[in-house]
C-alpha cells in the first residue's frame, strides 16, 4: 500500500466561498480513498481531476470560468498565468521562485498522459503495471502544483476589484490591515489607470465617512509614501476627489478635516499633480454642497492655505484658487441665511 502518499492536507483559502472548495475537496476525497484502496488506476486518475478542478475554480474565482470542453493543458496553463504574478504578504515575487513553479505546473501537466496510460477513464485490452513511482510522481506533481496555487488563491481572490470597490461603497468592514492586504492583492501596480482612478475614489471617499482604518492604510500609507509603483499617480488623483466629493457629487469633507492636508499631501508626490487639479478643479469648484459643509467651509479654507506649502509652485495657485472659491461660496451660503 502506498498511504504515504497523502500525509499532508490541503488548506481551503479563507476568501474562498464553500461551494468553490467543495469541487476541490471531492476528488481529494476520491483520491484519498483510492490511496486507501491501493487502488492504481483510480490513484493517477483522481490526482489529474484534482489539479483540473484547483485550475478551474482558480480561473471562476476571478470571473473567467474555463468551458467544459477546454482541454487540461489548457485550463491548467490559464490558471497558472492568473495567479503566476499574483503579490501578497508571505509571497515571493523572485523570478527563482516563478521558474520553479513553472517547473511545478509542467511535471503536473505531465498527468494527462500518465492518465491516458495509467488511469481511470479509459478501457484497456490489458491491464497496465502501475509501479510505486508512477503514483508518488502523479501524488507529489498534483500537489506540488496545487498548493502553490492555493497560496495565491486566497490574494487572486481578495484582490478582486469590484468586490473591494462594493465593500468600500456599501460599508464593508475593514480591520487594522484589512484595506493594506486587499490592496496589495489588487496589485494597483497593473491595473488600468481607470481602475486605479475608481479604486483611489472609493477609498478616498470611505476615509472621508470617517473610516479611521482606510484612511491610514488607503490615505495616509499613500500621503507618506514616494513609491510611485506602490500608488501610481491615477489611484492619487482618484483619492483626491473622493476626499472631496461624495458618490453624489457634492462637495464633502469628514469630521476634524483632515482631509485637505492629506489631499495636498498625496498630490505632493504625484509627478502629475498639476494635471490632476486642472482636470478636477471645475468639478470641485461647480459641486454642491453637502449640509455639514456649511459648518466647516472656514476650517476646510484654512487647511487648504495651509496645506498649499506642500505642493510645487502651479499646483499650489490651482489649490488656493479652489480654497478662494469655497471661501467665496461659504460667504454666500452665510448671507442667505441671514
Amino acid at each position: 500500500m502506498v498511504t504515504h502518499l497523502l500525509q499532508a492536507e490541503l488548506h481551503k483559502p479563507e476568501a474562498l466561498d464553500h461551494a468553490a472548495w467543495a469541487a476541490i475537496a471531492d476528488p481529494l476525497t476520491r483520491l484519498k480513498t483510492a490511496v486507501q484502496a491501493d487502488d492504481r488506476p483510480l490513484i493517477v486518475g483522481c490526482a489529474k481531476e484534482l489539479v483540473e478542478a484547483t485550475a478551474r475554480v482558480v480561473l471562476s474565482a476571478r470571473g473567467h470560468p474555463a468551458g467544459s470542453e477546454t482541454a487540461f493543458t489548457q485550463v491548467l496553463n490559464a490558471a497558472h498565468q492568473a495567479i503566476e504574478y499574483q503579490p501578497g504578504a508571505g509571497l515571493a515575487p523572485d523570478a527563482a521562485v516563478r521558474q520553479a513553479a513553472t517547473l511545478a505546473r509542467k511535471l503536473a501537466g505531465t498527468l494527462r498522459e500518465l492518465r491516458n496510460a495509467y488511469g481511470t477513464g479509459h478501457g484497456r485490452a490489458s491491464v497496465p503495471i502501475i509501479e510505486d513511482e508512477v503514483l508518488e510522481t502523479s501524488v507529489d506533481g498534483a500537489l506540488l502544483w496545487i498548493r502553490w496555487a492555493l497560496r495565491r488563491l486566497q490574494y487572486h481572490i481578495i484582490g478582486s476589484l469590484q468586490p473591494l470597490l462594493l465593500d468600500l461603497r456599501q460599508g464593508g468592514t475593514f480591520y487594522s490591515g484589512t484595506l493594506r492586504e486587499r490592496l496589495l492583492a489588487a496589485d494597483l501596480t497593473h491595473l488600468p489607470r481607470d481602475d486605479q482612478r475608481l479604486l483611489g475614489i472609493a477609498v478616498g471617499q470611505r476615509a472621508s465617512s470617517n473610516t479611521f482604518n482606510v484612511r491610514i492604510e488607503g490615505v495616509e500609507a499613500c500621503a507618506t509614501s514616494q513609491d510611485e509603483a506602490a500608488w501610481p499617480p491615477a489611484y492619487r488623483e482618484g483619492v483626491v476627489q473622493g476626499l472631496f466629493l461624495n458618490e453624489a457629487g457634492r462637495l464633502h469633507v469628514d469630521d476634524g478635516v483632515p482631509g485637505p492636508r492629506l489631499a495636498a499631501e498625496v498630490l505632493a508626490l504625484s509627478p502629475t499633480a498639476g494635471e490632476a487639479l486642472q482636470a478636477r478643479q471645475e468639478r470641485v469648484t461647480a459641486a454642491a454642497w453637502n449640509p455639514q459643509m456649511v459648518g466647516l467651509w472656514r476650517q476646510v479654507v484654512g487647511e487648504m492655505k495651509l496645506s498649499a506649502a506642500h505642493l510645487p509652485a502651479q499646483p499650489a495657485e490651482l489649490w488656493l484658487a479652489i480654497a478662494d472659491h469655497v471661501k467665496s461660496t461659504g460667504e454666500r451660503y452665510e448671507a442667505d441665511l441671514r
